[in-house]
Formats: C-alpha cells, sequence, structure tokens
C-alpha cells in the first residue's frame, strides 16, 4: 500500500517534551507544509495562514484549535532536521527508482543567526522526479565531501547516474556508488592535474586535451 505525506509525517519522531505535545505533531507540520504550499516562507505567515482555518478545515489536520506562533517555533526547534529531510526524501522517491541524481552543495540564504554561520546544505535532485530525495546540514567541523559521503549512503544508487560537480569527484565516493551498482559522471578540473592528464591520455584523439597532451609528451 502506499504510503501518503500524511502517513509520513505521522511517522516523524516527537522530541517534545511532554507539556510541549498538546497539539499533534503531525496536525502541525501538515499546516506547515499546507501554508509553505500557499506562499507562506517564515513562521509568522504559516502562523497566520493556519489561524485563519475554519474548524472543520483544523479537524483535517487532527486538531480542535490553530496552532500559536510560539508552537510552530518549539515544534521546528526540536525536529531532527536530517531525519525529517529523509523522510519527505524517500517519500518524493515513493516507489520510482531515480534515473538521474545531481548532488551539490548550497548555502542556505537567511539562515545566519547572530555569531552562528549560515547553514550549508548538501542536496540530492532526482532530476527525473523533480524532486529532492535527501538533503543533509554540512556540520560546522565537515566538509561537502564528508556530508556527501553520507548523503550517497543512504540513497537508492542502483542503476543511478550520479552527477556533481569537481568537489565531488573522490575515489571513495566513486568506489561507493560502483558498488551499489551506481554509475557516476564527475566534473575532473585543474585541482587535480595527474587525474586530469590520465584522463587526457586514455581518451587520445577523444579527448578535447588530446593534442595539447601530445605536444606536451614531444616537447619532453
Amino acid at each position: 500500500m502506499t504510503r501518503t505525506l500524511w502517513d509520513v509525517l505521522g511517522a516523524i519522531a516527537d522530541r517534545r517534551g511532554r507539556k510541549g505535545r498538546q497539539l499533534a505533531l503531525q496536525g502541525v507540520l501538515g499546516i506547515a507544509i499546507a501554508a509553505m504550499l500557499a506562499g507562506a516562507n517564515d513562521l509568522r505567515a504559516i502562523f497566520r495562514w493556519g489561524r485563519r482555518l475554519k474548524p472543520e478545515a483544523l479537524a483535517l489536520f487532527g486538531l480542535t484549535r490553530a496552532p500559536c506562533h510560539a508552537t510552530y517555533h518549539y515544534v521546528f526547534r526540536s525536529l531532527d532536521a536530517d531525519a525529517v529531510a529523509a523522510a519527505l526524501g524517500t517519500f518524493a522517491l515513493g516507489e520510482d527508482r531515480a534515473r538521474h541524481i545531481a548532488i551539490d552543495g548550497k548555502t542556505l540564504k537567511g539562515s545566519r543567526r547572530l555569531d552562528a554561520k549560515a547553514l550549508h546544505v548538501v542536496s540530492a535532485f532526482a532530476t527525473d522526479l523533480s524532486a529532492v530525495i535527501g538533503d543533509l546540514v554540512v556540520e560546522p567541523d565537515q566538509n561537502e565531501i564528508t556530508a556527501a559521503m553520507v548523503l550517497l549512503k543512504g540513497l537508492p544508487l542502483d542503476g543511478a547516474i550520479i552527477t556533481g560537480d569537481a568537489i565531488f569527484c573522490q575515489r571513495e565516493s566513486c568506489r561507493h556508488i560502483r558498488d551499489a551498482n551506481g554509475h557516476y559522471v564527475f566534473v575532473v578540473k585543474d585541482n587535480q592535474p595527474a587525474l586530469k592528464a590520465a584522463i587526457a591520455e586514455s581518451f587520445g584523439d577523444f579527448s578535447p586535451r588530446g593534442n595539447e597532451h601530445r605536444k606536451g609528451r614531444s616537447a619532453a
């Protein structure tokens, strides 16, 4: 039986204390997602959208009253963001198989708070599904390479083509993709000169650097 988004929200762990669970997490998250789909882009807009819901609409979310602004604040602070992202990614994928997964790292605009750094996230985007099927926050003591490896280990790679820029062209990542029966296409730049030269030599006349490479050997 196919799981609905409502089922997925109901399976997300509620890490609030007992006093903070007066409103079901499933309903609060459901309203928040519906509000964001309707254009709400911050907590205040989500709160205002939910407050306008009629009693019969709130009942569809399993609630008898609309959450206040503080409720959304504490709910989102209590969530395990990576676990939520994994659950939503699995839902987006459903029973389909991603044929092309693009991984990339981006710094989230507007995520800087006080002296803390802005959040940097590595995401996996299934192009044929037009959906993000996984993302992971890069911790301050991590880098994109480490985070991408963790992300890849949680994705269904069988038969998929994984693409990314030069930072993801790492031996361990490539080995894991192949061991999982996936394929990869990564950019190689001048930051790995030996690898770039080896690729040019392997492809010979088919390489755009073929003539350049042969001239270099002749001069030597």
